[in-house]
């Protein structure tokens, strides 16, 4: 733990941010033997989580000299910016911001912190407040390995299965909204249209059940069999071709659609299915829409860097 006599670096971290999210983390770091204190911008939701381990800041200015580790869990990028611009100096602290955004967002808040002297770690939340605190609960980060290393300890009392998944700051909010909520949200999105006109179909849950567990094992071994024919280019097929499946999408479309659901999940997977056999690649597999929708995007190797 840290402990002085002055106000620079009397507490191991400072919370900036005290809403559902950042109160629970503050109160993990405390359970967990931290020395914390927190700063929201509304002070009774800061000096609602006083105790034992967790003082309140009187300014923010006070909070972010307070430690070696600061931890901002805010509603934006913008408001973190925004809440920390009165303090001008970092030297020897880490600023590390928990909170969705753009990859941009995440490079320009970055290159703040470093104009202040901060080191700066970038991280997304995957899971609720409930989940903080818990062994298979993750933190992504992203930003130098050495600044991890440092924090690594205090950051995995968070969430246990964290970790750092690239040197490149923008790489935790790439993953987060390509994986997060481009997959994620998507996919429990589509379940429900799904099982929505299943279910009011008059069709028993323990049906939809057991079909359903005996689909995701196939999607777990067709994910990893596509991350393959992604990143090598390779999607031939001798099982079923892309232009196979967007026909029998087009058909389950056409029965939802009798049936007066308007099924649009499904319906912009057949337009991504469309536009890949336009672009003459319905012999191959499924997973030959990424040459078409990823063709916009240059490709980058495993260090970060542009291969273009």
């Amino acid at each position: 733990m840290t402990h002085t006599n002055g106000s620079f670096h009397t507490y191991d971290v400072a919370v900036i941010g005290c809403g559902l999210m950042g109160s629970a983390l503050a109160r993990t770091l405390a359970a967990n033997g931290h020395t914390v204190t927190a700063w929201n911008r509304t002070p009774h939701r800061a000096h609602a989580l006083a105790g034992e381990s967790i003082t309140p800041a009187l300014s923010i200015r006070a909070a972010v000299r307070s430690s070696r580790l600061v931890i901002a869990c805010l509603s934006t990028y913008e408001a973190t910016v925004q809440v920390l611009e009165p303090v001008t100096d970092w030297h020897g602290t880490t600023l590390t911001v928990l909170g969705s955004g753009t990859p941009d967002q995440a490079q320009q808040t970055q290159h703040w912190a470093e104009g202040r002297g901060a080191t700066y770690l970038d991280g997304v939340i995957l899971g609720h407040p409930g989940d903080i605190g818990t062994p298979g609960a993750v933190i992504l980060y992203s930003g130098p390995p050495d600044t991890w290393t440092e924090h690594e300890p205090t950051l995995k009392t968070l969430a246990g299965a964290s970790r750092l998944i690239s040197q490149q700051t923008p790489d935790a909010n790439r993953v987060d909204a390509g994986l997060s909520a481009g997959f994620f949200i998507t996919a429990l999105a589509a379940f429900t249209e799904a099982a929505t006109y299943v279910l009011k179909s008059g069709i028993p849950v323990t049906v939809v059940d057991e079909l359903t567990e005996l689909a995701l094992e196939i999607l777990r071994s067709e994910a990893k069999t596509t991350t393959a024919a992604i990143t090598t280019g390779k999607h031939e097929t001798d099982q079923a071709t892309l232009t196979t499946h967007a026909e029998g999408a087009r058909v389950a479309l056409a029965a939802l659609r009798e049936s007066g659901y308007p099924a649009r999940i499904l319906a912009a997977a057949i337009d991504n299915m469309t536009a890949a056999e336009q672009a003459g690649l319905g012999h191959l597999g499924f997973s030959a829409q990424a040459e078409t929708l990823g063709s916009a995007m240059p490709d980058k190797t495993p260090d970060g860097t542009r291969d273009d």
